[in-house]
């Protein structure tokens, strides 16, 4: 095995490792970014067709990227988006690894990092680092329920990664989750033709522009993206989901309702025979804290335009027409029960969250350290020079966005070895 001496070694060449890069660059600390596969990897495998960030330009920037664009452009095609990311590679000279897939993560009596990975797939390699930035996300693993396996083979599951577009599927479809990923994909299916059966979840809803304003603006105005995690009053509020919207429009229960999307509680079983579906009667609940996430901060923006004395900067308020409340849904109770061949259910797409993979850290006080979803809790550890960047809550709310990487790697980099 080949070993080198490096100050950092940042881990993962996503958003959150290119940042922090960027930011080692500008101070000149040597480094190595070592991803596993390719850089941006998830953007440019585990994306659906017609798949475009939330986010305006503004908060979908990389540390260093100089487009020329405005700020408030959106809906921005995900090859596009990737092409600017590329450009800003290439300007930057990144100093990124890839194929170098990191096996283990090892504190030396010296105080340094041994970090291990095989690259290529074969060669054996290590440096001794000072500092270890992991910025691997938690997309390693789709979370499926187990009993996933009782559906005959007959049916076609996919998940995230695996979903392209409409026409991968076949007859009517069920998408199970209803966050970001689940209600888009459901919308897309809708309004392709597809039958479509939606198992909601308990996931809040939000505005995608207010007074003439996108949401992430309105967010950033009244500071809700650089909320600090000691303002949330418990683990549980730490990991709230992020509420859903469409790319470029609103998308809602009511909105979707209207498309023909039937509208279900959340799926528990699949009998052993595969021939039954099994849901919870709590749709009308997560139609609740879908429009109640969406109240809040219209009310929280109302409230600082009120604060502020801004009542004339922007447009009057008017409500988004796919938030008007649908009395007809408000009072339907879905079936518990949906059979597989009545419904001709022929297809079914699981939108149900990730999980990390993190078996390559060899050091237990840092795995004994995460917080109850298995997830870090700070971007700092027990262990002097060993860091955390791009997931939930870190710092803020913007912790586990593009927009927010950034004040993360800056902040990380205050506090190196």
């Amino acid at each position: 095995m080949t070993s080198s001496k490096i100050d950092t070694v940042i881990i993962g060449a996503g958003h959150a490792g290119l940042c922090m890069s960027y930011t080692l660059q500008q101070e000149n600390r040597t480094h190595v970014v070592l991803e596993k596969h390719v850089t941006l990897y998830q953007w440019k495998n585990h994306r659906w067709d017609s798949f475009k960030l939330n986010t305006p330009l503004k908060y979908s920037r990389i540390s260093g990227q100089n487009d020329g664009q405005p700020d408030d452009r959106n809906s921005i095609p995900l090859s596009e988006n990737i092409a600017m990311w590329e450009h800003t590679i290439q300007q930057h000279s990144f100093p990124i690894k890839e194929y170098c897939d990191v096996t283990a993560v090892v504190k030396n009596a010296d105080g340094t990092f041994l970090v291990q990975f095989k690259e290529n797939g074969n060669v054996e390699s290590s440096y001794r680092a000072r500092n270890v930035i992991a910025a691997c996300g938690f997309y390693q693993n789709i979370k499926i329920p187990n009993f996933s396996k009782n559906l005959p083979s007959t049916i076609l599951q996919l998940d995230v990664k695996s979903y392209k577009n409409p026409d991968q599927t076949k007859g009517s479809v069920l998408v199970v989750g209803s966050g970001q990923s689940g209600i888009q994909i459901a919308e897309e299916l809708a309004v392709s033709g597809k039958n479509v059966y939606l198992a909601t979840s308990a996931v809040g809803g939000t505005i995608r522009s207010y007074r003439g304003e996108d949401a992430f603006f309105w967010m950033d105005r009244i500071r809700m993206l650089t909320m600090p995690t000691t303002s949330l009053p418990t683990e549980e509020m730490r990991y709230n989901k992020n509420a859903f919207t469409g790319n470029d429009h609103p998308i809602s229960y009511y909105s979707l309702y209207k498309l023909g999307v039937n509208l279900t509680g959340g799926l528990t079983y699949i009998n052993t025979n595969g021939d039954d579906l099994f849901f919870k009667n709590n749709l009308q609940e997560n139609i609740a804290v879908a429009q109640q996430k969406y109240d809040l901060l219209l009310e929280k923006i109302e409230a600082w335009i009120q604060n502020e004395n801004k009542h004339n900067y922007y447009l009057p308020p008017t409500q988004e027409l796919e938030w008007v409340p649908n009395t007809q849904l408000l009072a339907y109770e879905p079936p518990t029960i949906l059979h597989l061949k009545e419904c001709d259910i022929q297809t079914v797409i699981w939108t149900t969250g990730w999980t990390a993979d993190f078996s390559w850290i060899k050091i237990p006080s840092i795995l004994a350290d995460l917080g109850a979803t298995h997830l870090p809790k700070t971007c700092v550890t027990k262990i002097p020079g060993f860091f955390w960047l791009g997931f939930p809550w870190l710092r803020t709310l913007s912790s586990a966005n593009v927009g927010g990487f950034d004040e993360d790697a800056k902040a990380i980099a205050n506090l190196l070895l």
